[in-house]
């Protein structure tokens, strides 16, 4: 088998975009869409003391999370108005990021408020978010394409 390489190698990234990166303590919410909110993005209530989220981030006090991956949620391509969104408000995740420049263990977690993808450049810095693992590509669902990924810890009390 020298030489060869196995179809089985293609499908077996570290993780996908929207994953929990690991088993510590953490704390998942459920909050209602206002509209479609793909996964591994930061979602923001839609106003102060909303009960209703969206995607990006207008500010830091009224950024929540990131949207969990889900399984079926997964195959339809992102979560829709309406559904109940699983959202890390505390723990590790695997985010989209449309920036890797400077994305290493320890930068500061930053947001691009139209799209909620993570970055150390954005106009919006996520309280006491780290970064935990530079930028690598993850296999997207349709099992063709990729995604810029990294982790990031939410609530790190040390930013």
């Amino acid at each position: 088998m020298s030489g060869t390489i196995s179809p089985y190698a293609n499908y077996m990234a570290p993780a996908f975009i929207g994953m929990k990166a690991d088993s510590m303590d953490d704390n998942v919410d459920t909050f209602p869409a206002s509209a479609a909110i793909g996964v591994g993005v930061a979602v923001q209530r839609t106003a102060a003391g909303a009960s209703t989220i969206k995607v990006g981030a207008a500010s830091a006090a009224l950024c929540v999370g990131v949207a969990l991956h889900d399984h079926i949620v997964g195959y339809q391509g992102n979560y829709r108005q309406f559904d109940a969104v699983s959202v890390l408000t505390r723990g590790r995740v695997w985010v989209a990021v449309d920036d890797p420049t400077a994305v290493v263990d320890g930068a500061a977690a930053k947001v691009t408020a139209a799209t909620g993808a993570f970055n150390t450049t954005g106009t919006i810095a996520v309280t006491n978010a780290v970064f935990r693992s530079a930028a690598i590509d993850l296999l997207n669902v349709d099992w063709t394409t990729y995604t810029k990924g990294a982790i990031v810890e939410l609530h790190y009390p040390l930013v």
